[in-house]
């Protein structure tokens, strides 16, 4: 496999499924509908939270990539403060999932 390809297991494909339906199909952060994306939190390696639903978001392209102010990959920070703002309960799950991660 070519360095930097992910391989889509089928769960990779249901979970991703069920991330956008439980967001409606529409980014999260702007409400685009436009080709949404389902983005891991906590990164897909690690297996402890890959295909837990609560581990997920659904976000456009450029809430995913692109955007300076809240971007999963360009300022992952402010990812984070949008959480915390509008989806608390989920940051907070995600937050257990880490420190019990991290206590191992």
């Amino acid at each position: 496999m070519p360095k930097g390809k992910i391989k889509f297991t089928k769960e990779d494909r249901e979970w991703a499924k069920a991330v956008k339906e439980r967001d409606g199909w529409a980014c999260v952060v702007c409400g685009d509908t436009n080709r949404p994306n389902a983005h891991h939190v906590i990164v897909r390696e690690n297996h402890d939270t890959k295909l837990d639903v609560n581990n997920g978001l659904t976000l456009c392209a450029t809430h995913h990539f692109f955007n300076r102010q809240v971007s999963a990959h360009n300022n992952p920070l402010g990812l984070f403060m949008w959480m915390e703002i509008h989806r608390p309960e989920q940051l907070e799950y995600l937050r257990a999932k880490m420190r019990d991660i991290l206590e191992c």
